[in-house]
């Protein structure tokens, strides 16, 4: 079985793999020593046949779990991926897992594109974009429901005003707030008290703190975020979140010297988060933002293993990107 998960919603298709690794633990093998997560934008050709056929010594079914392959820059592995995929399409004995962003097809090139075509022709295919209000409110609902808590209608509306379409937030102000509700209903005070509205603002200023190598400003603003509550996996992604903006910004900027509300238009971003993108883009060239992403993703590769203690990495990372600009 072949399944694409696509879009820019990160959380949910992220809850989407938890999922389908659940299932396939709960009926296949509940150790997972045939569950393999690989880092898609960084494999070789050669090593796609080997992860599928290794399998285990108790069963021969395996789950391949592809983490963003359309960001590999070889495009013969677009090919070897197209043949492994077209092998193992009908059958039962293993399963591949695409766990991709937003796809581009303008973007990539001609091996990736049958690729993705193919895959679209598939039967598993879940696109994730982003929610809009009424539906980011819905998700809401069915989360704190899962935290076994209640919370009042205006309250509701409060903390989605408060917190957007982010779903990596919302979800953390959601354990927080069933948390210290302990039971009683989630009200407006507990919103204003517990949900701030300025943690973007703060993201931006530790991104400002990045840009201008103040080291001992950057460690203290990041530990103020996770004094506030942010978990770990909401800051990465965060962090991710903001050199991409500022990646994407600075090639536009570059390329083809777009003004603010062009650019804004063509990335579909605030103007605000356009204005400050493009000032903190400016200190940095395009090769560092490429390199500090692509470190910011492979630690996110390594967490989703398990096989980091991410807060410490955050810390270290901080710590190094000030002391190496």
């Amino acid at each position: 079985m072949i399944f694409l998960l696509h879009g820019a919603d990160s959380f949910r298709r992220r809850q989407k793999i938890q999922e389908l690794k659940e299932r396939f633990m709960a009926a296949v093998d509940s150790l997972g020593q045939s569950l393999v997560i690989i880092d898609g934008a960084q494999v070789a050709p050669a090593e796609l046949q080997a992860k599928i056929s290794g399998g285990s010594l108790f069963t021969k079914k395996r789950m391949l779990i592809l983490e963003n392959s359309f960001g590999n820059k070889n495009e013969a592995v677009f090919s070897a991926l197209l043949s492994l995929c077209t092998k193992n399409a009908g059958a039962e004995d293993n399963a591949i897992v695409f766990n991709e962003g937003e796809i581009l097809p303008s973007k990539i090139k001609a091996e990736a594109k049958k690729l993705y075509a193919w895959l679209l022709k598939q039967p598993y295919v879940q696109e994730f974009k982003v929610l809009n209000n009424n539906q980011t409110l819905d998700f809401a609902k069915k989360e704190i429901a899962a935290q076994d808590a209640k919370i009042a209608p205006s309250a509701l509306s409060l903390l989605v005003a408060r917190t957007g379409n982010d779903l990596w937030r919302l979800d953390n102000e959601i354990k927080k707030l069933s948390a210290a509700a302990s039971g009683a209903i989630i009200d407006n005070a507990l919103v204003q008290e517990l949900v701030k509205g300025e943690i973007e603002d703060n993201i931006f200023a530790l991104s400002d703190a990045l840009g201008t190598k103040n080291c001992n400003l950057s460690l203290q603003l990041l530990e103020e975020q996770f004094a506030a509550g942010l978990s770990a996996d909401y800051l990465l992604a965060m962090f991710q979140r903001q050199f991409k903006i500022m990646l994407q910004i600075k090639i536009i900027k570059e390329e083809e010297n777009l003004s603010e509300t062009q650019i804004a238009t063509k990335l579909k971003l605030h103007p605000f988060v356009v204005k400050k993108g493009l000032q903190q883009s400016l200190k940095f060239s395009i090769t560092e933002l490429e390199r500090h992403l692509g470190l910011l993703m492979s630690l996110d590769f390594k967490n989703k293993q398990g096989r980091v203690d991410l807060k410490s990495e955050l810390y270290a990372f901080t710590a190094a990107l000030t002391e190496k600009m």
